[in-house]
């Protein structure tokens, strides 16, 4: 039977191959790439979007803002396509007739495989395993690429006793690290990574990574949208963020092409205070050096943790009262988009930004909350982000710089 769908997947690969063309996608003669290419096989998490879904965008559509400029991202993810119907309708092999050595192979299902109500999408964790194995591992070593498994990524679904985040698709989950550990790839275990990231900044902060957007908030979204798979396009950076983490770990050609924003998020506070899942902390200790990359600028600085009444990012901060002072960090030069949080578990905070001299806000959340704003478009051309805190308590919590949309 897996035969005859391999043949029904090569007829359809034809078609696929035309329209693949037809948009230059990398692999292809229009749009030959000097370095190597990342083909993403994957589901809507992963897919890359049109204006028309706005906010919504997958991992796969903004994993290139992670990687060198001559690391191309070929990204064939689309929505409700298990491991299996990937296969039959021809897209793996639309993939691995373009492939060439040195290329890599990123796959990442499992959301669809479990639809066990769906007979066209649901796959076996037995049968899922053994996809990854011959068809996609093995298609990509028989062209000499890399493949490399990607386990399925967490959706907002947790305990409501514990806030602890659920693990989604547990045995599809297992059966990805099984085949990997047996087929001796390389593993993202982006299942692990999302959750522990989720679990710091907690459910309600999850909303602003999922889909949940407000009535009006979005034109193409009258009624508003709550949605616990998928991303907007926040959540599909950090997803990608997490993806390029662990690519950079695994000692691969391709890790060190992984770009160093992928480290450029921050959890301020007292060393004694939690860090948020994959951020980096900043203490009133931590001082700016070109040496150490990032770090605050100013004395005087208090540091406080407020205990569990906040997420991890937003219990813990660094202030200064009717002062200001700096945080900088070493970064490439370009464009970003720095999304700060400010906030107090015991009392009102009102903060002043102005980043790189030039863009300025406030944020001024009441007691017991915290505020979050992104300040969008702001250009490095001197390898160094400058940010400077100031007003009535100057309370800084964390500091995103994400690459610019």
């Amino acid at each position: 039977m897996r035969g005859l769908l391999r043949a029904a997947g090569t007829a359809l690969a034809v078609v696929a191959a035309a329209a693949a063309a037809a948009v230059g996608l990398p692999g292809t003669a229009a749009a030959a790439a000097a370095g190597p290419t990342i083909y993403i096989a994957s589901d809507s998490t992963a897919q890359t979007y049109n204006s028309g879904y706005e906010p919504q965008a997958g991992w796969g559509q903004l994993l290139d803002r992670y990687f060198a400029d001559d690391v191309t991202v070929a990204n064939h993810a689309i929505g409700g396509r298990s491991s299996r119907s990937f296969i039959e309708q021809g897209r793996l092999q639309t993939i691995l007739d373009r492939i060439q050595p040195g290329d890599y192979l990123f796959v990442q299902f499992g959301h669809n495989d479990a639809s066990v109500t769906i007979p066209e999408r649901y796959t076996s964790p037995a049968d899922y395993k053994e996809y990854l194995r011959d068809d996609y591992i093995g298609g990509a070593r028989a062209r000499g690429a890399i493949p490399v498994i990607v386990t399925p990524v967490s959706r907002r679904s947790y305990n409501a006793s514990t806030g602890q985040f659920n693990v989604s698709f547990p045995e599809y989950v297992q059966r990805a690290i099984e085949v990997a550990q047996e087929e001796n790839v390389p593993l993202v275990d982006l299942s692990a990574s999302s959750r522990a990231y989720l679990d710091s900044i907690g459910p309600e902060a999850a909303r602003g990574v999922f889909l949940h957007t407000a009535p009006g908030e979005y034109p193409n979204r009258p009624d508003g949208t709550a949605d616990d798979t998928h991303f907007q396009r926040y959540g599909a950076l950090q997803m990608a963020r997490l993806i390029a983490r662990e690519v950079r770990g695994e000692g691969l050609a391709l890790s060190s092409q992984v770009r160093d924003t992928v480290d450029d998020v921050y959890d301020l506070g007292p060393a004694s205070g939690p860090v948020a899942s994959s951020y980096t902390q900043v203490t009133a200790a931590t001082s700016y050096s070109a040496s150490r990359g990032y770090g605050l600028v100013g004395g005087g600085l208090i540091e406080r943790d407020r205990g569990t009444a906040l997420n991890q990012l937003q219990r813990d901060f660094v202030a200064l009262f009717d002062g200001q002072y700096e945080f900088r960090a070493n970064v490439p030069n370009g464009v970003y988009d720095v999304r700060i949080t400010a906030g107090d578990a015991t009392g009102s905070a009102r903060t002043n930004v102005t980043v790189e001299g030039s863009v300025t806000g406030r944020l001024a959340p009441a007691a017991n909350t915290a505020a979050t704003q992104t300040y969008a478009g702001v250009s490095v051309t001197d390898g160094l982000l400058n940010l400077v805190v100031s007003g009535e308590t100057a309370h800084l919590n964390a500091v995103e710089i994400l690459p610019a949309a």
